[in-house]
């Protein structure tokens, strides 16, 4: 190339199409900024192909309730002037998210209804408060909550829906055979089972803060799913069916809920299982749990909670599962109490796989039935080396290290037992006072001066 020639303006001689597909690649706000490069410039942002309005983005939210709303009026006025001013074809994605919505329910209607006109295949509706922090904040009102459009319902082109704090009717979507991708927050859900019996193509389901969660059965027409997450959710059935043999990740938050799976699911990534809402046990609750464990046993990563350490004691067999986990990472959010130290044996003796043991330290959720019979001082003497301590566990984590009597104990116990380990990395918690930072240490210094190792290539550290 001659150095001398001018340089060649590449952008310029693309076509207008061109220049808007790839004004589509940027953030929105950035797209809108684009209008201020030159004249060829200045209305292509009218016809970029995603589309987002966030409050967040253009409230300000440290100001009297007065100003908000205000804000807030002139952010929706801006928002539909925008649509009416739009000049393209098909969108592939629009995102609106606005608190107090019910205050312009007419105007967001309409923004719904441009996002249907224009057969989106991304749509996130976020309605919900940003005061929300329980359900039972979004269930006082649900009268008041938006309904979607009747148009919504016509609705055949959607991949991904996520829809947060507003009214839908999930079994009147007429043609939901593309979405691949279902995420629902602070939402009634009474007829899910009929949208997902509709959506072969299911890769997600998400559902957080819902209510009366009528998921009766995942069937194997909809074994494409890959993720499943339930937090905080009520459910209006006893039971769920699912029949997700190729399934990834199930991470479930909540009361016990009984899941029961058509069959074993082989080659998972992660499971993840948190009860820390549950308090009262019922006869036959640890078994339950157990057949959980089965069913999900194939997960590379497994995490589990205080309340299923303390009642998986209750199953059939206390000492392991019927069949061997495949698990490599187990993570147990645990307290370390004498009540949850059959449970970690238990999770331990089952993972014959395993090659790093996580805990991650929490606050005591002790359940008044599981009272040990056993002597909590002598429990982790005993010489009951497990599989995974002679043979793969290499790396123990504690996280929220405060050097308590039973952390001690069951750190002398792996580090004494296992032949093959490689570190144990021992994590501070954050906000220690002077005299609670000293006592750590000085038990850290214990942990890797004075306990015996099997491995001779251990490296105990503390962070």
């Amino acid at each position: 190339m001659d150095s001398g020639s001018p340089p060649v303006d590449i952008i310029s001689t693309l076509s207008d199409c061109l220049l808007v597909l790839i004004i589509s690649f940027l953030p929105f706000k950035d797209a809108l900024k684009t209008s201020m490069l030159s004249k060829r410039w200045r209305y292509l942002y009218r016809e970029v192909r995603n589309i987002s309005f966030r409050e967040s983005e253009m409230v300000t939210f440290a100001g009297n309730h007065i100003d908000q709303y205000y804000q807030r009026a002139q952010l929706v006025a801006y928002m539909v002037g925008w649509v009416d001013n739009f000049t393209g074809g098909v969108i592939e994605s629009f995102e609106l998210c606005l608190s107090n919505s019910y205050s312009f329910e007419q105007s967001v209607t309409r923004l719904i209804e441009f996002a249907v006109s224009k057969n989106v295949k991304h749509l996130i509706l976020d309605l919900s408060e940003r005061s929300w922090r329980v359900r039972d904040d979004a269930v006082a009102l649900e009268r008041g909550l938006i309904q979607v459009p009747e148009s919504f319902y016509k609705l055949t082109t959607l991949v991904t829906l996520k829809l947060f704090g507003c009214r839908f009717n999930p079994s009147r979507l007429a043609n939901p055979g593309s979405v691949k991708i279902l995420c629902f927050r602070w939402i009634r859900l009474e007829n899910i089972s009929a949208l997902i019996a509709k959506a072969p193509f299911l890769e997600t389901l998400i559902m957080k803060n819902c209510w009366e969660v009528g998921l009766e059965a995942i069937t194997g027409f909809n074994d494409r799913v890959r993720k499943i997450v339930f937090k905080n959710c009520v459910f209006s059935v006893e039971k769920s069916t699912l029949d997700v043999p190729n399934i990834q990740i199930f991470k479930y938050f909540g009361n016990v809920h009984h899941f029961e799976f058509v069959s074993a699911i082989r080659g998972m990534d992660e499971a993840y299982l948190d009860f820390g809402e549950a308090s009262d046990y019922n006869v036959g609750t640890g078994a339950q749990l157990c057949t959980l464990l089965y069913h999900l046993r194939s997960a590379r990563t497994f995490t589990v909670c205080p309340y299923l350490l303390q009642v998986i004691q209750e199953s059939e067999d206390s000492v392991r599962l019927k069949e061997r986990m495949e698990t490599r990472q187990l993570v147990l959010k645990s307290a370390l109490e004498p009540n949850e130290f059959i449970g970690i044996r238990f999770m331990i003796n089952s993972c014959p796989y395993l090659e790093t043991l996580s805990f991650q330290m929490v606050d005591p959720r002790l359940i008044d039935m599981m009272v040990p019979q056993f002597d909590p001082e002598a429990y982790w003497v005993d010489n009951i080396s497990h599989k995974c301590l002679k043979r793969t566990l290499k790396k123990v984590e504690v996280w929220s290290f405060s050097g308590g009597t039973y952390e001690l104990h069951v750190l002398k116990y792996l580090i004494r037992y296992g032949r093959v380990l490689e570190r144990v990395d021992l994590y501070l918690p954050i906000g220690l006072d002077e005299d609670q930072m000293h006592s750590a240490r000085a038990a850290a210094d214990t942990v890797g001066t004075e306990f015996e190792a099997a491995s001779s290539n251990l490296n105990i550290s503390l962070h």
